[in-house]
């Protein structure tokens, strides 16, 4: 009977019809939560990584500066308690910032990679402070001893920190790398998903176009013909 051909074009067309509004609301939730994590991972960027690496930059600075201050004492040619006492004061002023950073940066989301270097640098840190201290604390009697001491694995060791937080520079360069490219992969995620709701949308407009006219066609073959 006709009416039941048409209840069934008319469900076909319906049922096409909630296709394109199924896929584009999965298709849309999809989008959203690639939205999300791309601006997670630029948020990520700027505080665990743009934000840091300024903070290791500075500290790489102090460390610099404490080296030249160092080089500079050690080599005067009239060291006395009064040059260590001024010098102490010029290390705890770079001390206080260097330590002032490290605890911002421990702050900041660090990968597995990134937390064992942090270690290592931490460690090597406190040794070098040691060897800096023993120094700091010399009297007017043990000022040459400590001079020699200092000069024999001092050096070295602030050397090693150095190197120490330039690793931890490198490896922070590239998790940075490595979420840029997590992001990138979300991006063209975004991307495949809008070209597949639009060849989606394409593809069941058509059929549905083809659906109503074949109706159309079954339409006009069934009317009876009006003689006079």
């Amino acid at each position: 009977m006709r009416w039941t051909y048409f209840i069934r074009q008319k469900l076909k067309v319906a049922f096409l019809l909630f296709c394109i509004m199924a896929c584009s609301v999965l298709i849309r939730v999809l989008e959203d939560k690639n939205v999300k994590s791309i601006s997670h991972a630029l948020l990520s960027m700027y505080d665990d990584r743009l934000v840091p690496a300024s903070d290791i930059f500075y500290m790489t600075e102090h460390l610099y500066a404490k080296k030249f201050l160092m080089f500079r004492f050690l080599n005067d040619s009239t060291i006395s308690f009064e040059t260590i006492q001024h010098l102490g004061l010029q290390m705890e002023h770079h001390n206080q910032f260097i330590d002032s950073l490290l605890n911002k940066y421990e702050k900041t989301y660090l990968v597995d990679k990134e937390k064992l270097y942090l270690e290592g640098f931490k460690e090597q840190l406190n040794r070098y402070r040691l060897l800096e201290d023993h120094l700091l604390q010399a009297s007017a009697l043990n000022i040459q001893e400590r001079v020699k001491k200092y000069r024999d694995s001092g050096q070295a060791a602030l050397d090693r920190t150095i190197e120490g937080l330039s690793a931890l520079e490198h490896l922070q360069t590239q998790v940075g790398r490595d979420l840029m490219a997590d992001a990138q992969f979300v991006m063209s995620g975004t991307r495949f998903f809008s070209t597949l709701q639009l060849i989606l949308s394409i593809v069941i407009g058509i059929m549905v176009v083809v659906l109503v006219l074949e109706s159309k066609s079954v339409i006009k073959k069934k009317q009876p013909f009006n003689l006079n």
